[in-house]
């Protein structure tokens, strides 16, 4: 069971294809479900008919494991040594939880910068380099939006109120957010983080999340922003839709540069009778040929070393996401997962932050509430 776009529908049909084909008498039902995941997951989960596999995302292994819902996998890893050797360091820790291994990660996404190169050359602007900071993009923010009769024509960028984002921005600028068991979103150097997406949306470089009837990918393909902070997972749709020239570079340095891991985990059920093949399943999709489908259409970037160079694997765009693989990971977000609070903390942090984004309030009080209604309801 997976969620997904449908080419990633299609790309695990092709998977389970493959391996139907190399192990006969197997058959491998696919249960795609592209909406409401994890509510029909949890309706599955309560009624004793979880699938023998299915996916999970890096917030939730805490909660489904204390649940008991997912098999110990230590001994599929010392059965299939190849699944994690020449993985990338600490990818395996987002599928743990206290120190057992319960998901594999099936991939990853760094998080990027997307640049309209016909923008950047309209306004004479080079291509920003991989030693570009936070000051610069401001700055090109700015330079390249245009406005007209009062009416902004062209944003410079956006803005996403998404975990991936905010973890970026505080994580660019050291940011211990979570600290100790609890949420340090107060810290100066996190404030000084999210007050770059703050900044941007004030100065009128960047639309509010939701106010312009489009999403901002979209807003992207449609030629309205010339910078786009995102993962992976918008290059197929980039390739297909977007009708001008386009690229990806590193995101801009703060005082360091941290890049969060976005994943989709691998589990299989604790109470499935067929556990040895969900193994062996498992270990098929993540060798090089199981990659190289679900690799396929460029949703993701595989988690080992040697293969993130292989442009079989790893398509154009790629330099990008090459430089964020000696940088990926971010240790608070590990802390935060481990407490099985995830869901419900990036729930009051994207509520806050909606409130700054909209002009309610600052990203000081926002910070101060944050900490306040998670310390005092999640992390007592």
């Amino acid at each position: 069971m997976h969620f997904g776009d449908d080419y990633e529908r299609q790309m695990y049909a092709d998977l389970i294809a493959a391996y139907e084909d190399l192990v006969p008498g197997v058959e491998v039902e696919q249960v795609y479900t592209p909406g409401d995941y994890y509510t029909k997951l949890q309706t599955l989960a309560a009624s004793k008919t979880l699938p023998d596999i299915f996916w999970l995302s890096e917030g939730r292994v805490k909660e489904f494991a204390d649940a008991g819902l997912m098999a110990d996998l230590t001994d599929v890893l010392e059965k299939y040594p190849a699944i994690s050797d020449g993985m990338f360091d600490g990818a395996l820790d987002y599928g743990k939880a206290d120190g057992i291994q319960y998901c594999i990660p099936k991939d990853y996404t760094s998080y990027v910068m997307y640049i309209n190169v016909d923008m950047f050359k309209e306004a004479g602007i080079p291509i920003p380099t991989s030693d570009w900071t936070m000051d610069d993009y401001m700055k090109l923010s700015g330079e390249l939006t245009k406005v007209a009769n009062g009416r902004t024509t062209q944003y410079g960028t956006a803005v996403n109120n998404y975990r991936a984002d905010w973890i970026n921005f505080m994580g660019n600028y050291d940011a211990p957010w979570f600290k100790d068991g609890k949420s340090n979103i107060s810290d100066p150097n996190a404030v000084k983080g999210l007050k770059v997406q703050a900044d941007l949306i004030k100065n009128g470089y960047a639309p509010a999340p939701g106010t312009t009837g489009e999403s901002e990918d979209r807003l992207f393909i449609i030629g309205q922003i010339a910078m786009y902070p995102s993962g992976r997972w918008v290059v197929p749709s980039f390739i297909n839709e977007c009708d001008f020239e386009w690229t990806a570079v590193e995101f801009p340095k703060g005082t360091t540069r941290v890049s969060p891991f976005i994943t989709a985990n691998v589990a299989i059920n604790s109470q499935s009778s067929s556990k040895e093949i969900a193994a062996n399943f498992l270990s098929f999709q993540l060798s090089q040929t199981g990659l190289g489908y679900t690799l396929s259409s460029g949703l993701s970037v595989p988690l080992y070393e040697e293969l993130i160079t292989d442009k079989n694997i790893l398509a154009e765009p790629a330099e990008a996401f090459i430089a964020t693989s000696n940088y990926i990971g971010d240790k608070e977000q590990v802390e935060a997962l481990g407490t099985g609070k995830w869901s419900e903390y990036n729930s009051i942090i994207s509520a806050e932050l909606s409130l700054v984004f909209e002009g309610s309030q600052t990203i000081e009080q926002a910070a101060a509430n944050i900490d306040k209604k998670a310390n005092e309801t999640l992390f007592k």
